[in-house]
């Protein structure tokens, strides 16, 4: 590459040269021409013909090198830095940065450029890495705890009991797999999708208690308290997809509640939009968690030992952004969380 360089900065030399060069010819012709019209007033100024191309060449060459040394500081410097980095890039090194403080606006803006890339390219990366880690755990984990219960159930000697608590191991296993893929091909989809297609009106707060039936076992186990308070909302949009995002978040609620905790779930209509809440009183999430709580396989229990695998929120922003809307998540650890979705289109009828 340094190679390459000294070859244009070669080329550029004599470039300067030549224009140079033909500069001082020029010049000279010109000193002919207008010492032949007036006379030899060089020699009232005090100098000689052969002192002023002397003179007229020096100046040439002065400017030649000092204009080939500023454009090999201001030019070719930071173009070789720029190749010299962008080969590193090529071999994974996105840590590389380059100055972008030049007073030459395309070399700054193309030195900005750079450094956005880098830093695109290393979250790339880092997502890539952690996505392959958190699915190669998920799919690691059940899949080694049927193989080893199935092999237990090979024994001929298991008491009934035995037998039945492999086989509950195996099918909580089993459904945690079918689980992971298919939230990973419904995330895949949806991602993959820009306009709801499927959309019908209905009434969100009668979606929203059948939730929260759906869920009875849950809470009623837990001895959760619901304080419900649900404005009668008719919605245009994705009825199956949108069932999915209160299933998650209010199942994440009581999930993360201990017993005796309080719920609360609200609907109401704000200014044209629905805003739809669920708050509860549990552990709550840390600062560090709270800003990745939304990506993909991210779980805040490092140990991944809580029935779940990371896309259940990565599904419900991906929803929610789909029907045109907004969800923050606000928490602090052992107070609570609250979670909030807003619709900001029109389509509250």
């Amino acid at each position: 590459m340094r190679e390459k360089t000294l070859k244009l900065r070669i080329v550029f030399a004599l470039i300067v040269f030549i224009n140079f060069t033909l500069l001082f010819l020029l010049l000279s012709i010109i000193f002919n021409l207008t010492n032949l019209s007036y006379g030899s007033n060089e020699q009232n100024l005090g100098f000689t013909p052969g002192s002023f191309r002397f003179i007229l060449l020096f100046a040439c060459f002065s400017i030649g090198m000092a204009l080939e040394r500023f454009v090999n500081r201001k030019i070719f410097k930071p173009i070789t830095l720029l190749n010299d980095s962008l080969d590193e890039v090529s071999k994974g090194n996105f840590t590389l940065k380059l100055n972008n403080k030049s007073r030459i606006k395309e070399i700054r803006k193309m030195m900005t450029h750079y450094n956005n890339m880098t830093d695109e390219l290393a979250s790339i990366e880092m997502f890539r890495s952690d996505f392959i880690n958190s699915v190669s755990h998920e799919f690691k984990t059940p899949l080694a705890a049927i193989e080893g219960y199935a092999t237990l159930l090979q024994d001929e000697n298991l008491t009934f009991d035995e037998r039945q608590n492999y086989t509950s191991y195996i099918i909580n296993s089993t459904k945690r797999l079918t689980n992971l893929s298919s939230n990973i091909l419904k995330l895949s989809r949806l991602e993959n999708q820009e306009i709801l297609l499927e959309k019908t009106t209905f009434n969100l707060a009668e979606q929203i208690r059948t939730v929260i039936l759906t869920l009875e076992r849950d809470w009623a186990e837990k001895n959760h308290e619901l304080e419900i308070e649900l404005d009668e909302l008719n919605y245009h949009g994705n009825q199956d997809l949108l069932f999915q995002v209160w299933l998650n978040l209010i199942y994440n609620a009581i999930k993360f509640t201990p017993e005796a905790g309080i719920i609360k779930i609200s609907l109401t209509k704000e200014n044209e939009q629905i805003v739809m809440s669920v708050t509860d009183n549990g552990i709550g999430i840390s600062p560090e968690s709270r800003k990745r709580i939304f990506e993909k396989f991210y779980q805040s229990d490092k140990s991944h030992n809580s029935n779940g695998n990371g896309l259940g929120l990565a599904l419900v922003r991906r929803i929610v952004h789909l029907h045109e809307g907004i969800i923050n998540a606000y928490s602090a650890v052992n107070v609570g969380s609250t979670f909030t979705v807003k619709f900001l289109s029109t389509r509250v009828l």
